[in-house]
């Protein structure tokens, strides 16, 4: 029996992460330079030769984001099933399928929740703090107002 591994990937360049802006609950697609980088990122690591083996793939957990979602499908896994967010198997074809692993969209990985400090780079949230009297922005333990906290 092959040794238990998790991949964990995050989504693919967008608009925001380029110029450093937080982005939690806002949905952005993937900009074409991201989608590129994903599709040569997949055909690097992913194939029965690879380092992410589709065939020995048990689960799939995706956030429910679409730029998470549309990264996942651009690594070209081969599911036997219906994604969960489309309308057809992502792979028709008999042969195009590598793997059978359960994908499941889930709340339990989707990106933080920045609250007031969507949008906006640490510099302009560190700029703001500083006027209202707050100390520096550290998120693990300040967390985000009308967002996120760390329990």
């Amino acid at each position: 029996m092959a040794t238990p591994r998790v991949f964990i990937v995050r989504h693919g360049e967008t608009e925001w992460s380029l110029n450093g802006r937080h982005t939690g609950t806002t949905e952005l697609p993937l900009t074409a330079n991201g989608e590129k980088r994903v599709k040569a990122t997949g055909q690097a690591l992913v194939g029965e030769d690879r380092l992410i083996v589709p065939s020995q793939l048990a689960h799939i957990y995706v956030s429910p984001r679409k730029r998470a979602q549309r990264t996942f499908e651009l690594l070209n896994l081969g599911c036997r099933e219906k994604l969960p967010w489309q309308e057809q198997p992502q792979s028709e074809n008999e042969q195009h399928v590598r793997t059978d692993a359960k994908v499941q969209v889930t709340d339990d990985i989707r990106e933080w929740d920045y609250g007031d400090y969507e949008g906006l780079t640490s510099a302009t949230i560190r700029e703001q703090r500083k006027k209202s009297g707050e100390g520096p922005w550290d998120i693990w333990r300040d967390g985000c107002p009308g967002g996120e906290y760390v329990d």
